[in-house]
Formats: structure tokens, sequence, C-alpha cells
């Protein structure tokens, strides 16, 4: 496995594909600007010091890839809710313990005696509520469709009594479809995410080549994954021939992971959802199919409308989320809001923007630029 992490690692091959990059990038001349909506490509394009290779006209941003960083303030707020008013024990990934909701983090819920329980999946869950039928276990379920299709596979056998989901699921091709339908930020070309893309395939990306006349590439995650992306995208749009090109072949198939797809679409429905700072956008989420209500912890509670904010004074995570501001814009990065003090959820996850451009601080003159 080392000699393979190594081959896309290669001295030689970044080289060669960086020269490649900037040879087509003297044949564009004008500015191109790339999104990728996978917070861990963000997390290793600056780790790997990816942006201090490009030419000065080509630029990478992050878009809404984080999937703690997406969660509404508002969802949380009613997963607080209903553990308050109905005795139940919460369980979510660990990730989410410090993303902020409008009053208080289920860190800071935890603290004052809720009994919130950090687990490392949706099995785990199941676990707690068969070995201990005297809790009422909820399961605060949040991710892409990465994580969309192991929380189907429970929703599909698990019926026990005692155990709920509460789904905050978003969907990556109708997300990059309103990024798309946006006129407040502009770009040139996506990289898709190489998780995502492991479960879903290539073919629902090929409306926008279609329709938005726009170049895809779906990459991977190692130095040599990433610019050969890049690399793809810009001879795309030097040529003017949008397609998607799939440069993570090893591990994505066209088709994806028919199995994971099938209970996806049977657990699931796709439903208008709410993304932090950003409102609810169309048709981008997974609610539990009616056909399993009975552990969709929405239909099985009553839930008042609450009143909230997503964004804190000041917290700039809805433009950061969608690339049209970078972290040390945001007049709360490095003081009010940290990685031991997070104001915002950008701030949070190691795959947040915020959170990542504060880790590797020596790396915050790509941001600049």
């Amino acid at each position: 496995m080392k000699n393979v992490t190594q081959k896309y690692r290669n001295k030689e091959t970044v080289k060669s594909l960086v020269e490649k990059i900037r040879e087509e990038a003297k044949k564009i001349e004008k500015k191109v600007t790339i999104m990728h909506v996978c917070g861990t490509h963000e997390h290793d394009i600056v780790k790997a010091g990816i942006r201090a290779l490009l030419p000065k006209n080509v630029e990478l941003i992050a878009g809404p890839g984080c999937p703690t960083c997406c969660v509404s303030a508002l969802d949380i707020d009613e997963v607080l809710w209903l553990a308050d008013h109905h005795n139940l024990t919460i369980t979510t990934f660990g990730d989410m313990m410090r993303v902020p909701s409008s009053n208080e983090s289920l860190y800071q819920a935890q603290a004052r005696g809720m009994d919130v329980r950090v687990v490392y999946s949706i099995a785990d869950a199941v676990n707690i509520a068969r070995t201990h039928p005297d809790l009422d276990v909820l399961f605060f379920s949040v991710g892409f469709e990465t994580t969309s299709c192991i929380t189907a596979a429970e929703v599909l056998r698990v019926d026990l009594p005692n155990f709920s989901i509460y789904s905050s699921h978003k969907l990556v091709p109708p997300a990059m479809r309103l990024l798309l339908q946006r006129d407040d930020i502009e770009f040139q070309g996506f990289l898709a995410p190489g998780h995502v893309s492991t479960i879903i395939g290539t073919y629902p990306y090929e409306f926008i080549p279609r329709e938005f006349h726009f170049p895809v590439s779906v990459g991977g995650f190692e130095p040599v994954d990433i610019l050969l992306s890049i690399y793809s995208l810009l001879k795309q749009i030097r040529t003017d021939s949008p397609t998607v090109s799939n440069d993570y072949k090893r591990y994505v198939k066209p088709e994806g992971n028919v199995a994971a797809i099938k209970a996806m679409e049977k657990a699931f429905v796709v439903s208008d959802v709410r993304w932090r700072g950003l409102g609810t956008w169309p048709l981008s989420g997974s609610e539990i199919s009616e056909d399993y209500a009975h552990i969709d912890a929405k239909k099985r509670f009553s839930i008042p409308k609450l009143e909230g904010k997503d964004l804190r004074s000041k917290c700039r995570c809805d433009e950061i989320l969608i690339g049209k501001t970078k972290p040390q814009e945001c007049p709360l990065f490095m003081k009010a809001c940290r990685p031991d003090h997070p104001v915002g959820a950008c701030m949070v996850s190691h795959e947040g923007t915020c959170n990542v451009a504060a880790t590797y601080g020596s790396f915050l003159e790509e941001f600049q630029e």
C-alpha cells in the first residue's frame, strides 16, 4: 500500500504535471478559477502546498464540501430540543460536537448534563439502543452520499422501538447545480469529490457539461491526483470541450456503487434542505422515506418551529462555504474564532476551510494571492 501511495506522490510526476499545467495556463491567458466541493480536497491541497505550485492565473477555491460545516444551526437546535423534551440520548460523530447551534453546541449541552455520545458509525448507535432498551436513542446523521449510504443500510434493516434517526444529509450534484445558478460567484471548472464519487459514480455529473457547458474532473486526494484533475480541467477549458473526466479511475466507476445507490433510493427521498447560512436549497438533501417513518425522528416526534440564527455576528461561514470569501477575510478569523474556540462551523472540523487555513498557517499566503 505504501508503494501505491508513493506512486501518487512521486516528485518527478508532480514536476511533470506542474509543467503541463503551466503550459495550458499560458495558452488560456485569462484567469481560471476552479472550485472543489470536498473538505478532504481542501485539507490535502493546503497540506501539500498545491496552490503554491500553480501559475498565477489559476486559482483553487473551496466550495461546500465539509459535511459538518454545511449543517444548519437550526438542525442542531431541533436535535437539542428533541433531547430536552423527550429525554433522548443523542449519538453522532465527533466532528459534530463543537459545531455551534443558535445557542450552544452538543458539547456544551453534554456539559450541562444532556446524554450526548460520540460514535464512530451509525452501527455503534444502533448497538447502544439494542443493548440499552431503557434508553431512547437518536442518531444525528449528517454528511453527503459517502455517509448517507451507510445510514440508508441501517434504515432498511433496523426496527427498534427505542431508536430513531434525524437526517441532515446533503446531496453533492444538486448542490453543484445550485452553485452554477448563482450570479455572485464566478468559476470555470469543478473538481468533483473522490469519496462521494466512489458511491454515486460519474453519471450524476453529466448534466453539468450538457446543460451548463461546464467542465468537471472527478479527482482523488494525493498530489498527483489533484494536479491531474487541474490539468484535465484546464485542457477542457482551453479546447472548449467540457465533459466529465474521470481522473480517479482506480476507485471511481461510471456507475458507482450500485448496491449503495439502490439502498439510498429506497431509504430516502430527495428533499429541500437547509444549508448553514445559505437558507433552504431545493432538492439538495435526503429525508427518510415515508415507508420508514417509524425510524424518522422528525416524524416520530412533533417538533415546533424554532426561531434561531444560522450564523453568529460577523461570522462569514456562509460566504466561505461557497468560495465567495476566503478565511482570512472574515473579521473573526484567528481572533474570536480559532480552532480551540470556534465561532463558525468552518473552524470546527479538520475539513473545514477555516480550520485548514488556521492549522496550516504557513500556507496562508496561498489564500492571499
